[in-house]
Formats: structure tokens, C-alpha cells, sequence
């Protein structure tokens, strides 16, 4: 989905650099897609009182609902899905805040569900069927005004409500 040339590769020095990283001054969307953009805290080892963010660019939902499964929920800042033209209101790019992800599981794969800041859900991405077994998903992400998550979990748990509740 991103596509990166080398003549765009931006040499980090060497003391601000993470092994084996590379930074783009450019990069180009190959697929009209959705995608996200994750940002979370990364405090400072030196100075407690001080932190930085990053944020991910993630191309696909199940790497979303898994890079958010990794990560300490109140480490998480914000999540913004960028809409591709085609299935903006707009007819161009546009963003969409997100305050809750979702994920079913079955045989059939994995669905995961995106709720926006008024409960809506998001409905721009390549349409696949949600797996049909199991009456319950789980809330991977809660986030308050999209700035703070509510609940602490530690990786790869989460709680269950009924997938009718958040199929809105």
C-alpha cells in the first residue's frame, strides 16, 4: 500500500537512528484504501518527565486491531482512519477520529469493527463479510475524546459484549 524509492530515503545520523530503520521523505499509496494512523506515547527512559509520541502508518485493519494488541492501552493517544477519495463525502481525502476498535474472530478470519467519536460505524473499507460464528467481540480500544484510552490491559486481553451492540 506505501510504496517508498530510494532517492526519497532521508540518512538519519547515526546516534538517531534505530537499527536497522529507514526514514522517507516520501512515500506513495499505491492501493485507494483506507489506512490508519496510530499515535503513541514513547516516554523518554532519561527523564521521566518528558515524553514523545510516534505514530504508525498501518495499511491493514487485522494489523491495526494487532499493532493495538501490543501496545499498553494508555500509551495510545489518538487514532485517525484516512478515507480514501471514493468513499469520502467529499470526493478527496479525508479523516475520520476513532474512538473504539472492535474485533471478531472465527474460522472464517478476522473482522474488525471501527467506531467513530459519535458511535457511528466506519464504513469505507473494501467490504468483506464479518466471520458469521460467535455472537461476541472484543473491545481491543477505547479511547476518551480520542486522546486517552480508559481501561489499562496488558497485551492481548480484552473484554466481550454482544456484536450487536457495536455493529452500529
Amino acid at each position: 500500500m506505501f510504496l517508498s524509492l530510494p532517492q526519497y530515503e532521508f540518512q538519519m545520523p547515526a546516534g538517531l537512528n534505530v537499527p536497522g530503520g529507514k526514514h522517507w521523505r516520501v512515500v506513495e499509496m499505491t492501493l485507494h484504501a483506507p489506512w490508519y494512523l496510530l499515535t503513541v506515547e514513547q516516554a523518554d527512559t532519561g527523564n521521566l518527565d518528558w515524553a514523545t509520541s510516534r505514530t504508525l502508518c498501518i495499511a491493514w485493519e487485522t494489523d491495526l486491531a494487532d499493532a493495538i494488541k501490543s501496545i499498553e492501552a494508555s500509551r495510545i493517544r489518538g487514532l485517525v482512519a484516512m478515507i480514501p477519495a471514493w468513499a469520502s463525502p467529499t470526493g478527496q481525502w479525508s479523516s475520520r477520529q476513532i474512538n473504539e476498535v472492535w474485533l471478531d474472530s472465527s474460522e472464517a478470519g478476522k473482522f474488525v469493527t471501527l467506531l467513530d467519536a459519535a458511535g457511528k460505524k466506519l464504513e469505507a473499507g473494501i467490504l468483506i463479510e464479518p466471520p458469521k460464528a460467535g455472537p461476541s467481540g472484543e473491545l481491543l480500544l477505547r479511547l476518551n475524546g480520542g486522546s486517552r484510552a480508559l481501561r489499562p490491559r496488558s497485551a492481548g486481553s480484552g473484554r466481550t459484549r454482544r456484536r450487536s451492540s457495536h455493529a452500529k
